[in-house]
């Protein structure tokens, strides 16, 4: 990898001009990613893509994520911006799904991941942590489709519907570790999830939960104002850290701000807690 001045940004990142040039229009619809239709239709259009070349998870997550990259790119690591390869990336991003994870875990466990997209995540903890289960839930049904077929080959990974707003039938028995990448982020209001999740917890359904969210509170320095500015014209939601501190039956164990931003100006933190 190689450092990349913040002057140098707009150079790479449309978003990043449009955000300190009011005049320019953005590179796509403001708030488009926070609507369960935009990714059901790209779900969608992947699944097809797979069913008409299906290759190994790895492998597909390398394509899916090559794609609107240039090759290196600019991500950013701890309030750092780099220029990476599409390789490098996918080796950060495993690092850091391992790294959020491995506090949690002593085996055995079950990693729960709501939200889980088309299942990226899964195989990274299956791979990470051989002992436990892993469970995905997605309220896309072309998300579910596309994650069962591509680890219909292990019996370790499963995926299921799953809606934030709906039942939550999707607990093992046993020791559950919640787990959330990039999910949280896109609704409207945090705090009914969290109250849900501890009281899972005090139930003993769940011993814990690790984030990786696009979250706040950012930093009052240039690179921080411009990721909350970023947030909110695209109607993300930064509320998981502060709704988690201030929660009484919920002890946060960590926060790392920046971990990893295949977006610089979407950065994921890791946040973990237990049930006090």
């Amino acid at each position: 990898m190689e450092p990349l001045a913040l002057d140098d940004l707009p150079q790479h990142s449309a978003w990043a001009v449009s955000l300190l040039d009011p005049s320019r229009d953005p590179p796509s619809r403001p708030g488009a990613y926070t609507e369960n239709a935009m990714y059901n239709n790209i779900y969608a259009h992947l699944l097809e893509q797979y069913r008409e070349h299906p290759v190994a998870p790895e492998t597909f997550a390398n394509e899916i994520k090559s794609r609107g990259r240039e090759n290196p790119d600019v991500i950013s690591i701890d309030e750092r911006l780099y220029l990476a390869t599409t390789a490098e990336l996918l080796a950060r991003e495993r690092s850091a799904v391992r790294d959020a994870l491995h506090p949690m875990l002593t085996g055995g466990e079950a990693v729960v991941d709501l939200g889980c997209g088309w299942g990226t995540t899964l195989g990274m903890i299956a791979e990470e942590f051989l002992t436990v289960t892993v469970v995905g839930g997605e309220v896309s049904q072309h998300g579910v489709t596309l994650a069962r077929e591509l680890y219909s080959d292990t019996d370790r990974v499963s995926v299921v519907p799953f809606d934030f707003h709906g039942e939550w039938d999707l607990l093992p028995e046993g020791d559950a570790v919640v787990f959330t990448r990039g999910a949280l982020t896109t609704l409207d209001d945090v705090e009914p999830v969290i109250d849900r999740l501890a009281a899972r917890a005090a139930a003993d359904d769940i011993v814990g939960g690790v984030h990786l969210e696009e979250t706040g509170p950012h930093p009052d320095t240039l690179l921080g104002l411009l990721r909350q500015r970023y947030a909110t014209v695209n109607n993300y939601n930064t509320d998981i850290v502060s709704v988690l501190s201030e929660h009484r039956d919920l002890s946060v164990m960590a926060v790392e701000y920046d971990v990893i931003g295949a977006n610089p100006l979407h950065p994921s933190t890791a946040v973990r807690w237990r049930p006090i």
